[in-house]
């Protein structure tokens, strides 16, 4: 148990901080007395701060600290020392040192200095230390209300409460509500709750988000179950698709490589056939070309050798013509680009000929401006001699010195007007100034005359007043001395009266009456707070039988619930005991059920989806086959170019190839007989054929048709022949290519293509029964899973069945036991019937307490009677002092009247002489306005003209300067020599261009003569090139002969047969095979894809299982918690409940006893504190109000009594509240308990402070420190004898406050 030893006070308040002032508390009670303001108040201020570190209320700044002005120093320091005993025994020393310092601003600051919370035990002083606990502030402030076992709301507000606040039970609600609130720490606990409720209501929505993710993880689960199911699957297909893929590839690469032998070794007789039918073209055509030379060319019978000879020296001679042209054309080229460079420049200097041109045009204008401008200037401002025309370099000048020298003169000018404006501006403010402060003081003068007019006509209208309201005092002072005669006989009798009823002994019977009837309900209060100890175990039985309700009604409800989904699935209801064995019996059947029809499933899904892969690949390589038969026939399309097959292609193509070569056959023939007709016809007039002589009109047609003739068989016509029989011989051989591909187009079209349309066909057919499979089975599944899933939510109420039908048991089993103790208790009375007792009592009591109060009302109201004559008394004695001290008054006040209205006679005469002297000085402040006018307008119009002048002659300088700049600039940078030059250029250029002209003819003249020469040598060399072409055709034909001898076409023929009857069936069974290996590898390549997507999806659910199991433990577990946490709120929400119902009864309770044996009065029956609920059961809080009973009506304290019933239930319900809040801590500190009551009441609280001291002062922890002023009340208590000394605070010599002991007596 926690007590008070010692406090040491230094610097704090009135203390003195030089030394210590200590007091020692005694157990039961310390009493401290003083006159007011000596200190007394401060000793619980010292208390309250030592313990929670709270300063009182309104002393920041410093305020709590000794003055440092009344110390004389710059900085004080203070210190507060408790010595305590904690509640577990140690005695404990807090200490707390504080600091002000005067600032330079005349303020103070205070600071809160190292304090000290330490163990202060006998071996701590023997050895000089002590085992220092915190010296920090803020744990101090927490550690120091643990160790004395109360709430700092406790020590705040009930221990160690403040004079100033020592009627907050009586306060505004909102703050009654917060001092309770934290006396009975109900934020802590209601926060707690909160917090309890607010984690159950964030959990259960995590358990939500939880359960939806287990959800989701189940069906994931299932997902990747398949998808595992599928992955084996399509491993296996994959293993067998490659071990038959493998034999197919093995027998058809070696099919393919025997048929490509067979192929090479059979195909050779093609090869000997297409060879020798190509020799035997070739040679036809040697021979065709060597009969067309011989009919056209004259054969030479040099050698080959010696032709090439002639050859090279003719293409000499001809290189050095073509040599010379180039170097010709080399020369035009350069002629040219002279020619071209001189004409841009010839151009550009046109050009520049034309922009200097205007340059000069628009400088002979500026030239006249400038003159005009200067005109018009000299004309403005009067300059003679400059009318001429043109006007020199030296008189442009010249003017513009002069015009620069009348701008100056004008500017001058204008300055002296300035300076005129400013001094007469001068002159006239100080005129002025002096003109008007004269006026101004006369103004003052006469204003300050009348105010003082002015109050004294006020004050002697006021005394007048007076002195007539004073006429009547002689006869009102006669009235008044005989009623105090008067009032002096009643008061004189009124005290005999009450002598003679002795009020006192009547008094003293009731109140010895009253102290047994209070010892009497004190035992039944003892034998009710006995029987109230086993209130906790009736509370929690009470409880317990709530909570077996409320579980069995929810057991019941969530059976029928249950009962109603389970007798879809098993046709029956279960127990209570059952339910959830029955339960997971039906999940494992259904959960079997569910697997079986999970691999029925997939089984369809599989079938299903082999055939769609089949169909796949089928069609795959449906559409590859029709692609490359797209490509042949585009390329077949493509290679006839319009001829409806290959045959016919290659016939039109052999038809033109044989009209080719018979028309190079007639060429060469022809080309010598033309000739020959043509020079014949020219020299005889005469056609050679038909032998008819022709005029020269008839000549012309003749020789335009032979020339068409011969240049039909010209060389030249030769040689297009030849590319065109080349090009169709090359189209020939493309065609015969074309013969195979229209084989492969017959083969795709009537084989494969039919074959594979024909496979899908038949997959097509199957499709549809598959897909009705798969679909039944999914439909199947997802029905079942359905099952599964409200079995699953079933499963859950079943659990919850389950655990509340064992709730339920337990509590059955608490019941009984809880039951069974309070039976053994063996009490006879119940609290009812000892609750009757003391209520039948207390009736009792406020009867006789009735009739006391009845007596001291009677008392009272003779009291009251004989205080309101003594007071009337004195009040007419007051008035009788005050007639007379105003008949004194009276003679004076004539005499004041008199003196003011002399002094307002003098002031009247002066107010008409300052009239005259203000008038009088006006006159000249009016004259010197007018003059001043007329100057300053004259002055400005003069400025005025100054300016406008000086701003046109400036406007005519910038424009003559801007002129002259311009002009200047153009003859300083030469522009007029230039356009000299450039004129010269012009000319030079031309003549330039003409020489280039004549050079460029000349050249091409002698490039036409070149070019002349060079084609007259053009046929010879066709004469000699054609012979050399006779000799390589010879030997051309020779070498094709031999190659066609060394051919063995016996051979070749034997090798056709042989292919025409093996190579085809070998070929048919070689594209069935690749078909077979083609149709395979899709499948397998499809499933390959499918597996690699289904083992990319299984990577996403690598560890789903773990996963789902955590996560199912994740939810069961936050399940549970929540249940748990659901528990734990309602059980505490209701011993919030329980608890603040117990200690608020026990301290309604403590204040009716104590209200009862204090309250003198008869008015007020009783007083409680009402606590109202609000907030409902989801956020409660209480409302709280102190009431007063008056014939079991009730009303609000507050407002409806007086200031001595305040202080009274204010001390009432501390007492009560220390009481119920204080197990630990018996401390109780009151400051000035008898403030604002009366004497009985004083009396009486006294008598019930000295009954609770004798009761408690065997408890060891019981200190009770009392402040009052009051001698009487100090006199009470010690009669009593439960003191034997007292502390008695005063002010010294040097107004320090000082502690002193005192023994009582």
């Amino acid at each position: 148990m926690s007590t008070l030893n010692k406090l040491a006070i230094r610097g704090i308040r009135s203390f003195d901080d030089k030394n210590l002032s200590v007091i020692e508390f005694f157990s039961p009670v310390t009493v401290i007395v003083g006159h007011n303001g000596s200190g007394k108040t401060t000793v619980i201020e010292c208390l309250k701060y030592a313990t929670t570190g709270d300063q009182p209320p309104g002393t920041r700044g410093g305020a709590f600290v000794h003055d440092p002005k009344m110390a004389n120093e710059k900085e004080v320091k203070a210190q507060v020392k408790l010595r305590f005993y904690a509640a577990n025994g140690q005695r404990m020393l807090a200490v707390r040192n504080l600091s002000v310092t005067m600032k330079k601003t005349a303020g103070m600051t205070m600071k809160t200095l190292e304090s000290i919370l330490a163990l202060d035990n006998g071996n701590a002083e023997k050895s000089g230390k002590r085992a220092v606990i915190s010296t920090k502030c803020a744990e101090m402030d927490v550690e120091i209300p643990h160790l004395l076992g109360v709430s700092k709301a406790v020590l705040e507000n009930v221990i160690f409460c403040h004079q100033e606040d020592s009627y907050w039970p009586l306060s505004e609600a909102s703050i009654l509500k917060k001092k309770f609130d934290d006396i009975f720490e109900a934020t802590r606990y209601t926060k707690a709750l909160d917090s309890i409720k607010a984690l159950r209501k964030e959990r259960v929505a995590e358990l939500k988000t939880e359960k939806e993710r287990l959800e989701s993880l189940a069906r994931e689960k299932g997902h990747a179950d398949k998808i595992k199911a599928r992955i084996s699957d399509m491993s296996a297909s994959i293993a067998s698709k490659e071990v038959e893929y493998q034999s197919t590839k093995r027998v058809y690469d070696a099919l393919v490589l025997s048929n490509r032998k067979f192929e090479e070794g059979a195909t050779k007789f093609r090869e000997i056939y297409i060879r020798v039918e190509n020799l035997e073209k070739q040679k036809m055509k040697y021979q065709e070309e060597l009969a067309e030379l011989r009919s056209s060319v004259e054969e030479m019978p040099d050698t080959d050798e010696q032709l090439a000879e002639r050859i090279k020296n003719f293409n000499q001679h001809i290189a050095a013509k073509r040599n010379d042209r180039r170097d010709e054309e080399a020369k035009e080229q350069d002629k040219e680009d002279e020619l071209s460079a001189a004409r841009k420049r010839h151009v550009q200097l046109n050009e520049e000929y034309g922009q200097l041109t205007a340059e000069a045009t628009a400088q002979e204008e500026r030239i006249r401006d400038r003159e005009a401008l200067i005109r018009e200037i000299a004309a403005q401002f009067n300059i003679r001699g400059f009318d001429t025309s043109p006007l020199e370099r030296d008189r442009i000048a010249d003017f513009t010195t002069k015009l620069a020298s009348l701008l100056s003169q004008q500017t001058a000018e204008t300055d002296h007007v300035q300076s005129d404006i400013n001094d007469s501006n001068s002159t006239y403010n100080e005129k002025s100034r002096q003109l008007h402060a004269v006026s101004e003081r006369h103004k003052q003068q006469w204003a300050s005359n009348r105010s003082r007019i002015s109050k004294l006509q006020s004050d002697i209208s006021s005394s007048e007043s007076k002195l007539e309201a004073s006429e009547m005092l002689d006869g009102d002072l006669q009235s008044v001395v005989s009623d105090i005669e008067d009032k002096k006989t009643r008061i004189r009798k009124l005290r005999s009266e009450i002598a003679s009823a002795k009020y006192d002994d009547r008094t003293a019977e009731l109140n010895a009456k009253l102290r047994t009837m209070e010892d009497k309900r004190d035992s039944l209060t003892l034998e009710i707070r006995t029987l109230s100890l086993q209130s906790d175990a009736r509370a929690k039985l009470t409880l317990h039988q709530k909570d077996l309700t409320s579980k069995e009604r929810e057991m019941k409800n969530l059976l029928q619930i249950s009962n109603a989904k389970l007798s879809k699935h098993i046709g029956m209801h279960a127990g209570a005991d059952t339910i959830e064995n029955e339960v997971n019996a039906v999940i494992m059947k259904k959960e079997k059920a569910h697997a079986d029809l999970e691999a029925e499933c997939s089984l369809a899904d599989r079938k299903l989806h082999d055939t769609e892969a089949s169909i796949s690949s089928l069609n795959t390589q449906l559409k590859a086959k029709q692609e490359e038969l797209k490509g042949l026939e585009k390329t077949l399309r493509d290679g006839l170019g319009g001829h409806p097959c290959a045959e016919d292609a290659i016939k039109d193509v052999t038809e033109e190839i044989n009209f080719l070569r018979e028309s190079l056959s007639k060429s060469s023939e022809g080309l010598d007989l033309y000739q020959k007709l043509l020079d014949f016809g020219k020299t005889k007039h005469l056609c050679q054929v038909c032998s008819r002589h022709m005029t020269d009109d008839e000549l012309k047609p003749f020789e335009q048709y032979l020339n068409d003739k011969i240049k039909q068989t010209s060389p030249e016509n030769r040689l297009i022949l030849e590319g065109d029989l080349q090009t169709w011989e090359s189209a020939l051989g493309d065609y015969q290519g074309l013969v195979s591909v229209e084989g492969s187009i017959k083969r795709l079209k009537e084989v494969d293509v039919s074959s594979l349309e024909e496979q899908i066909g038949e997959e097509d057919a199957l499709l549809p029964t598959l897909t009705k499979a798969a679909e039944e089975a999914s439909d199947r599944l997802q029905t079942l899973k359905k099952e599964l899933k409200d079995l699953v939510a079933l499963r859950q109420h079943a659990s919850n069945v389950s655990r509340l039908h064992g709730d339920c048991k337990d509590l059955k089993r608490e019941i009984s036991t809880i039951e069974n103790t309070l039976a053994a208790t063996g009490s006879k009375k119940t609290a009812d019937d000892v609750q009757q007792e003391l209520d039948d009592l207390s009736a009792e009591l406020r009867s006789t307490d009735k009739e006391k109060q009845n007596l001291q009302n009677d008392r009272e109201r003779r009291n009251s009677v004989l205080r309101t004559q003594e007071a009337e008394l004195h009040d007419l004695e007051l008035r009788e002092s005050n007639l007379q001290s105003r008949v004194r008054e009276r003679a004076t006040l004539r005499g004041s009247i008199e003196a003011m209205q002399q002094e307002m006679t003098s002031l009247t005469s002066q107010l008409k002489e300052l009239d005259v002297k203000i008038l009088d000085g006006q006159s000249p402040i009016d004259v010197l306005d007018k003059e001043h006018q007329l100057a300053q307008a004259e002055l400005n119009a003069k400025l005025t003209q100054a300016q406008q002048i000086a701003q046109d002659l400036s406007i005519g300088v910038d424009k003559l300067e801007g002129a002259t700049k311009t002009i200047d600039r153009y003859i300083r940078e030469k522009r007029g020599k230039r356009l000299q030059e450039c004129s010269d250029s012009i000319a030079q250029y031309e003549a330039t261009i003409q020489g280039h002209r004549l050079n460029i003819e000349q050249i091409r003249k002698t490039i036409a003569q070149l070019d002349k020469e060079i084609n007259e040598g053009g046929a010879a060399l066709t004469n000699l090139r054609e012979n050399r072409r006779i000799k390589k055709l010879q030997r051309d034909i020779e070498g094709t002969q031999r190659d066609i001898d060394s051919c063995d076409l016996e051979e070749a023929a034997k090798a056709k047969r042989n292919f025409e009857e093996k190579y085809q069936p070998e070929k048919d069974k070689e594209n069935e095979l690749h078909q077979k290996s083609a149709h395979i590898s899709g499948e397998l390549n499809q499933l390959q894809g499918q597996l690699k997507q289904a083992e990319s999806d299984w990577e996403a659910y690598a560890n789903i299982n773990k996963k789902y199991t955590d996560q199912l433990v994740k939810v069961k577990m936050s399940d549970m918690a929540n249940n748990d946490l659901e528990k734990y709120g309602k059980a505490l929400d209701n011993a919030i409940m329980k608890y603040h119902s117990l200690k608020m009864e026990e301290v309604n309770d403590t204040m009716r006893h104590l209200w009862n044996k204090t309250y003198q009065g008869t008015d007020i029956d009783g007083i409680r504190i009402r606590y109202d609920s609000e907030g409902g059961a989801s956020k409660r809080s209480y409302n709280y109000r102190v009431v007063m009973t008056k014939d079991q009506v009730e009303m609000d304290m507050r407002g409806r009594c007086s200031a001595g019933q305040k202080m009274l239930a204010s001390i009432l319900i501390r007492l009560a509240l220390s009481d119920s809040f204080g197990q630990n801590c018996g401390i109780l500190a009151l400051d000035e308990p008898t403030n604002a009551l009366d004497t009985e009441n004083i009396d009486a609280l006294a008598a019930s402070l000295v009954d609770i001291i004798n009761e408690r002062k065997n408890h060891a922890n019981f200190q009770l420190i009392i402040i009052t002023h009051d001698e009487n009340f100090l006199r009470k208590l010690g009669q009593s004898d439960v003191m034997e000394y007292y502390w008695r605070v005063s002010r010294d010599s040097r107004q320090k406050s000082v502690i002193e002991r005192q023994r009582f007596g």
